[in-house]
């Protein structure tokens, strides 16, 4: 037999999954091709009411006023034109799925990051820069993540910067390693320099063109405390040149 204490159990798990299911279908109706056309210019530090003013294409400070009017002025050549311009995945933007970005995987093919990159030195002016992100987190996972940076425009004191991303590596296994040492060897033949940064936690999703970089730049970075119970960076005398001139650095970085 069911008690009262029974039946408000079962009421109380009835609220939660009604409440639950609220949520969910809030977040739906909120991600919207113009919301997600919004979030694409903010996370590229571009605020919504600069939108006409950057990008043009017939949008005015009032269509971009709301998601309610600016879905009106969408159009697929807006999604296509925005798309191109921060080398994002159109799928993405028009909310088909949530893979932003297209990856590049050039383990056991490393001199095709070299003409990689070369293609996109010879596409214009833009400069480039490159940075290596990496974790501790993780074996076999993707713990590491080439990001080649184009500088596109100026916005006020803002740099306008879209994101190439060349994925596939686990720094910490010893063929893979090689294969991305290749790669920074390469950058320097090409660029004269690479930047690096150690992140706490998992970048898989990042690895896998689901997230923002803006995003993956603001997690935190990789530390550990001394004896003196400061904070100091990880491996913050490691750098990727080092994987290059160095031969006992290129032995897991742990």
């Amino acid at each position: 037999m069911f008690g009262l204490s029974d039946i408000n159990a079962v009421l109380s798990i009835w609220d939660r999954i009604k409440k639950g299911t609220a949520d969910d279908q809030a977040i739906q109706a909120s991600d919207t091709v113009a919301s997600r056309f919004v979030r694409l210019f903010e996370k590229h530090d571009i605020h919504r009411n600069q939108i006409p003013r950057f990008f043009g294409h017939g949008l005015t400070l009032d269509s971009v006023s709301s998601n309610e009017k600016l879905i009106a002025q969408l159009s697929p050549e807006i999604l296509h034109a925005a798309a191109e311009l921060f080398a994002i995945r159109l799928e993405w933007l028009e909310g088909a799925d949530d893979q932003l970005y297209d990856t590049q995987n050039f383990y056991k093919y490393p001199e095709g990051y070299g003409e990689f990159l070369k293609e996109l030195k010879s596409k214009g002016d833009h400069r480039l820069m490159i940075k290596l992100v990496l974790t501790d987190y993780g074996y076999r996972d993707e713990n590491a993540l080439l990001v080649i940076e184009e500088e596109i425009a100026n916005l006020g004191d803002e740099t306008i910067v879209r994101y190439y991303l060349c994925s596939g590596w686990s720094h910490k296994y010893y063929k893979c390693r090689a294969d991305l040492a290749a790669c920074i060897a390469m950058t320097l033949n090409q660029q004269g320099g690479i930047r690096s940064t150690w992140k706490q936690g998992p970048i898989n999703t990042f690895c896998e063109g689901k997230g923002f970089i803006s995003d993956l730049y603001s997690l935190p970075y990789a530390c550990r405390r001394d004896w003196l119970l400061r904070k100091r960076y990880a491996k913050a005398g490691w750098h990727p040149e080092h994987w290059i001139y160095d031969p006992e650095a290129s032995l897991p970085l742990s």
